[in-house]
C-alpha cells in the first residue's frame, strides 16, 4: 500500500514539475541562424533575453563563448571554427546553438602574441512548425440567381512550412454561416513533418441568400505543439462575394437630343432580377424643370412584379424644350421593403439631354429713368443668342402714345451668332406728364435649319415729374427758407440790445468839422465885405 502511495505521489511529482521531455539531440534547429556576428574580445550579440559574449581567445584557436540571461551566466564553453555547443533553458523552455564559423587570432610571427582577434559567430534557435494555407474557391463571387453554380466548393492546402516537425495539429474552418452540404469543419493530424504537405481538403457549401450584396469569409486557422510542447496557431481567410436574392433593374430611356422644335420621348421600365416575386414596389420618377412635360403622368406608382418579369413603360411620355443647352435627367428609382423591414432602393442609370437651336433673348432699359414733361430719354435694345446654333433675327419697335421718335435705330436685321450679344438704342421724347411705359420690343427669328419662332422683351417704365409739384415744392421750401431767415434776424436784433456800447472821448463829435467850414467861410465873406466900403 504505502508503495503504491509513492508511485502516485512520484507520478503526480513528475507531472507538475518541468521534466526535459527531450535532448538537444532531438532538437530540430533553424535553417539560418537568428543572429550573426564578427565579435572581438569581450564583444556581444543579443538575441531576445540572451547575451552572446566572447569570453577570451588562445593560441590554440579556440574561442571562450559564454550564455547570460539577465547578466547571469548560464553556460560557459570552448569552440573552433566550425564547431559549437547548444544551450538548453529548461527554466524557460528555450534552446540555443552556438556555431563558430571562423577565428581569426592575428599571430604576431615574432613574439607568438594575438593582435586583436575575433570570431565569426551565429546564433541558431530551436525550429518551429509554421503552416502555410491556401483556400482556394470556383470564383470569387457567387450569385444565387443564376444557374451557373449550385454550390461553392473551396479546396484548403496546408503544408509545414517551418523549421520543425508539428505534433498534434489541428484544422478548424469557419464558414462564416455558410452551411455544409459535404465535408467537415474540423480535422486532426498526429504529426505533420517539416516541408509535409497534407492531403488536400475539400468542402462544399451551400450557397446563403441575402438581401444585399454581402462579403463572406472562409477561415482556416490551424493548431499544433513543437517539440517543447508550445502550441502555434496560423490562419489564413478567403472572402468571396455573394449577389443578393433580388435586385430591380430600372431603365429609364431618354432621346438623348434634339431640336428646339422637337419634343424629347420618355419611359420607365422595371426588370426583377431575382429568385422571389414582390408585391409592393414603389417606383418614383421626379421630373426636371428645364423642360415641359407634355402628357399627363403620375410621378409616382405602386406596382407588383414576379421574379424574372420585366414591366416595360411603366411611365411614358414626352417633353418640351425651352431653352438650348445640356440637361441632367432625373433618375428614376424603385424601392421595396424585405421581409426583415429593410429597404431596398435601386435607381436607373444618369442620363443626360442635348437640346440645340438658337435662343433669343431681348433685354429693354431705358436711361434716364425718371425725366420732366418734354425731356428726352435713350431706349436701349439688347439682342443676345444664347443658343447653340446662329440665327436670322428681325425686331420691331412700338412708339410710346405720349412720346415722339427723336433719333437713333428702331431695328435689328441680321444674323444674330449663338453666344453673341447686339445691342441698338433710339431716343424719344417724352410728352406725358404721367409716368410713361415702354412698349414690348418684337423679335422674329429662323435659322438654317428653318426653325423659327418669335420672341418678346420687357416693358420698361420712364418715371415722368409733375412740373407744378415740382414748383409747389419749391415755393414751400422758399417760405420755409424765409420764415428761417426772419427769425434768425430777429434773433439778431435781440441780441443786439443785449450788447452795451461804450463811446471813447478822444473821437470828434459827427458835424463839428461842417460847422467850423461854414463858420470860417462866413468869416472871410465879412472881411471882404468891409474892403469894399473902404
Amino acid at each position: 500500500m504505502i508503495r503504491k502511495l509513492l508511485f502516485c505521489l512520484l507520478f503526480i511529482i513528475l507531472l507538475s514539475s518541468p521534466v526535459m521531455a527531450y535532448t538537444l539531440d532531438d532538437i530540430e534547429w533553424t535553417d539560418s541562424a537568428s543572429k550573426s556576428g564578427t565579435l572581438k574580445w569581450g564583444g556581444t550579440l543579443k538575441l531576445d533575453d540572451y547575451t552572446i559574449k566572447v569570453e577570451d581567445f588562445n593560441e590554440d584557436g579556440f574561442v571562450s563563448i559564454g550564455i547570460y540571461r539577465d547578466g547571469e551566466l548560464q553556460k560557459k564553453s570552448p569552440a573552433r571554427a566550425g564547431e559549437g555547443f547548444e544551450f538548453r533553458d529548461t527554466e524557460y523552455g528555450d534552446d540555443l546553438r552556438i556555431y563558430v564559423k571562423k577565428v581569426t587570432l592575428n599571430l604576431d610571427e615574432w613574439t607568438g602574441n594575438m593582435d586583436n582577434p575575433t570570431a565569426a559567430i551565429e546564433v541558431y534557435e530551436r525550429g518551429i512548425p509554421e503552416m502555410g494555407i491556401t483556400i482556394k474557391t470556383e470564383d470569387d463571387e457567387y450569385d444565387p440567381r443564376t444557374v451557373a453554380y449550385q454550390s461553392i466548393v473551396a479546396t484548403i492546402d496546408i503544408d509545414n512550412e517551418g523549421d520543425a516537425e508539428a505534433e498534434d495539429l489541428t484544422v478548424e474552418v469557419d464558414t462564416d454561416g455558410m452551411e455544409l452540404i459535404d465535408g467537415k469543419d474540423s480535422y486532426h493530424f498526429t504529426s505533420i513533418e517539416e516541408d509535409e504537405v497534407l492531403d488536400q481538403i475539400e468542402i462544399e457549401l451551400e450557397i446563403p441568400e441575402y438581401w444585399d450584396e454581402t462579403d463572406v469569409d472562409i477561415t482556416v486557422t490551424t493548431r499544433s505543439e513543437d517539440i517543447n510542447g508550445e502550441i502555434h496557431e496560423d490562419s489564413e481567410k478567403k472572402t468571396i462575394t455573394i449577389k443578393p436574392v433580388v435586385e430591380l433593374i430600372v431603365s429609364k430611356t431618354v432621346t438623348e437630343e434634339i431640336y428646339m422644335d422637337e419634343t424629347a420621348h420618355v419611359s420607365v421600365s422595371v426588370w426583377n432580377n431575382g429568385i422571389y416575386g414582390l408585391s409592393s414596389v414603389t417606383l418614383e420618377n421626379p421630373q426636371t424643370s428645364d423642360l415641359e412635360i407634355q402628357d399627363n403622368v403620375e410621378n409616382e406608382v405602386t406596382l407588383s412584379i414576379g421574379s424574372k418579369e420585366t414591366q416595360a413603360k411603366i411611365m411614358e411620355y414626352t417633353l418640351k424644350p425651352t431653352k438650348t443647352g445640356t440637361y441632367n435627367i432625373p433618375v428614376a428609382t424603385a424601392t421595396f421593403t424585405d421581409p426583415e423591414g429593410k429597404t431596398h432602393t435601386f435607381k436607373s442609370d444618369k442620363s443626360k439631354i442635348k437640346i440645340d437651336g438658337p435662343d433669343i433673348v431681348l433685354t429693354k432699359t431705358v436711361s434716364p429713368e425718371s425725366v420732366n414733361p418734354d425731356d428726352e430719354a435713350t431706349v436701349k435694345v439688347t439682342v443676345k443668342n444664347q443658343g447653340t446654333k446662329d440665327a436670322s433675327v428681325t425686331t420691331t419697335e412700338t412708339m410710346p402714345e405720349a412720346a415722339s421718335y427723336v433719333s437713333g435705330d428702331l431695328s435689328f436685321h441680321d444674323v444674330a451668332v449663338h453666344g453673341k450679344s447686339y445691342t441698338y438704342s433710339y431716343k424719344i421724347k417724352v410728352e406725358s406728364t404721367e409716368d410713361l411705359r415702354v412698349p414690348e420690343t418684337t423679335a422674329t427669328f429662323i435659322d438654317f435649319e428653318e426653325y423659327k419662332g418669335e420672341r418678346i422683351s420687357n416693358s420698361p417704365v420712364i418715371t415722368v415729374i409733375d412740373p407744378s409739384e415740382e414748383t409747389t415744392e419749391s415755393s414751400s421750401s422758399s417760405s420755409s427758407s424765409s420764415s428761417s431767415s426772419n427769425a434768425q434776424q430777429s434773433s439778431s436784433v435781440s441780441n443786439s440790445e443785449d450788447y452795451i456800447y461804450q463811446e471813447d472821448d478822444t473821437r470828434v463829435q459827427p458835424g463839428f468839422e461842417a460847422s467850423f467850414m461854414i463858420l470860417a467861410l462866413f468869416a472871410v465873406y465879412l472881411v471882404s465885405k468891409r474892403r469894399e466900403r473902404s
